[in-house]
């Protein structure tokens, strides 16, 4: 089983564990926005790195698989990050 690009959920910690390319990164799910019919998830590192930025992924479902996906649209990234600072 190929894992670049899976992830999963560490119930105990609390954590989404990105993996891609054999590199884990942890992250905290910040909040849902929902937008259009679709769900996104607002991360911040779990390692509280002020540093970086929070990463927005918009949830994709195809059948009975779920997956992460980066949003390649503009248009629909200011869309969603306008929804979460109304917030």
């Amino acid at each position: 089983m190929n894992e670049e690009g899976s992830y999963y959920v560490d119930e105990e910690a609390g954590e989404l564990v990105l993996k891609n390319e054999g590199v884990e990164e942890r992250f905290v799910i910040e909040d849902e926005v929902r937008f259009d019919g679709s769900k996104y998830l607002v991360l911040i590192p779990a390692d509280n790195d002020e540093s970086q930025e929070a990463l927005v992924l918009k949830m994709v479902q195809d059948g009975d698989q779920s997956f992460l996906s980066i949003i390649d649209d503009e248009e629909e990234f200011q869309n969603v990050r306008e929804r979460y600072l109304s917030k």
